[in-house]
């Protein structure tokens, strides 16, 4: 598609193949080249939107690029710069009054990276606009995607009745959809609140199916948590699944890099390091955690960023001991 938009000179053409590239690249886990596609779609969809060209896919394309550039941002570590995006692509997709691309930016940028992000409030907001916008324009995928968020928040708040009941309805309306971009993100969810409820058999299998829906779909870009998510569980499960979970951390830890998907390491260097601080491996979890934390330029009020600061903290006083 590319190649035929640069034999054209469409410049529409050139900005929707640069926007489908740069998606294309962030679900396969190539981050800066997802970056730069997306970066390069906005440059050339402003023109076109000024000028009334805009909206052949039934989007508008202006905006749509704006969640793959604030999902590659957040992935590489650059938080800060994610939150100031995800802030102008909601007020240009409200603006806009368009209803798939508001839907659209709601779930990638207002729901999903903002509660990653640990952005408790702004996303409670996000997801409750997105669940009224969905019901009123009849947006059914994008309606279960609020479901499956107000289920992650539920969770997050102590209510894992309501967390379960949400997070199984949505899956069930994502997966009758045949929906599978935000289907393995919801059900490793799934396989977190199951293990936090202490029902860890069911807990595996879901993580264990996650994992394996993941690598089905080359859903690179969600591998790392996948894995660092089944490592949790099987860390809980029995003693001989420390084995087991140790190399999933690892695996996970390793992927993360060479995909520089820096959030993703740093979560499962936390998660490993928690391993090896148990296991009495006191340096080796300070050095390995550190090494991740201190190839952070921003975001060191976000809550994976503080978590991950206090157990350095924590381990520096261990060793000093």
């Amino acid at each position: 598609m590319e190649a035929i938009a640069n034999k054209r000179g469409d410049p529409v053409a050139l900005a929707v193949a640069d926007e489908l590239l740069g998606d294309t690249l962030f679900f396969v886990a190539r981050y800066a080249e997802g970056l730069s596609y997306a970066e390069r779609a906005h440059h050339r969809s402003m023109p076109i939107s000024r000028s009334g060209q805009a909206g052949r896919r039934g989007r508008r394309s202006f905006i749509t690029h704006g969640p793959s550039v604030v999902i590659n941002l957040w992935l590489q570590g650059l938080v800060d710069q994610s939150s100031q995006k995800t802030a102008a692509v909601l007020a240009d997709a409200e603006a806009a009054g368009h209803p798939v691309s508001l839907a659209l930016a709601l779930t990638w940028c207002g729901c999903l990276a903002t509660l990653c992000r640990g952005d408790i409030e702004s996303a409670e907001l996000s997801i409750a606009r997105l669940k009224e916008h969905t019901e009123k324009y009849g947006l059914g995928t994008y309606h279960a995607c609020a479901l499956g968020f107000e289920g992650e928040l539920s969770a997050r708040r102590g209510d894992v009745r309501t967390g379960e009941r949400l997070l199984r309805t949505s899956l069930a309306t994502l997966r009758e959809a045949r929906y599978e971009n935000l289907y393995t993100p919801f059900l490793s969810s799934l396989g977190e609140l199951l293990m936090t409820a202490g029902r860890l058999d069911e807990s595996l299998a879901v993580a264990n199916e996650a994992v394996r829906r993941t690598e089905r779909s080359h859903g690179y870009w969600w591998m790392p948590e996948a894995l660092r998510i089944k490592g949790e569980v099987l860390l809980l499960s029995d003693q001989a699944g420390i084995t087991a979970a140790d190399d999933l951390l690892r695996y996970s830890v390793n992927l993360a890099h060479g995909e520089a998907a820096l959030f993703w390491e740093l979560r499962a260097a936390t998660s490993l390091a928690r391993l090896r601080r148990a296991q009495g491996r006191i340096s080796e979890a300070r050095d390995l955690l550190a090494s991740v934390y201190g190839r952070f330029t921003e975001g060191f009020k976000t809550a994976d960023l503080q978590a991950a600061r206090r157990i350095l903290d924590e381990l520096h006083d261990a060793a000093a001991d």
